[in-house]
């Protein structure tokens, strides 16, 4: 029997009750999933690899960096990792600036649940259903 895929899912959040609700509906779409939170921009950059994570979630504002300049710097570091910004705020411009940078999706926290996430984010022909 081949085991199933655990997903590992690095989550850049500073709000634990956001973290909380993600990492829970993350648990109700995927079978088998490890979530890991950072809290700040600087413990993605010391970290020594983080090809291990299938996907990056990333909360817009962080304490030490914001906006479209943590939007570069984190698709730097994770090259070809699929990068989801996710924001409190419904802002047109900016969420299309941040797809023309390089993010997978762009998510509002205030719609977000299990079968966004799906939608959004995961692939119903693999297997993975919310």
């Amino acid at each position: 029997m081949i085991p199933e895929k655990i997903y590992n899912i690095l989550v850049l959040e500073d709000n634990f009750g956001d973290f909380y609700l993600l990492k829970e509906y993350l648990e109700e779409c995927l079978p088998y999933v490890n979530v890991v939170q950072m809290e700040h921009f600087k413990d993605l950059e010391e970290q020594n690899s983080i090809d291990t994570f299938d996907y990056i979630f990333l909360d817009m504002s962080l304490p030490d960096k914001s906006g479209e300049e943590l939007i570069q710097e984190v698709l730097n570091i994770a090259k070809t990792i699929p990068v989801i910004a996710l924001t409190g705020f419904s802002d047109q411009s900016f969420s299309k600036k941040a797809l023309e940078l390089g993010v997978t999706e762009y998510l509002l926290k205030d719609d977000l649940n299990s079968i966004e996430l799906q939608n959004k984010i995961f692939d119903k022909e693999n297997g993975i259903l919310c």
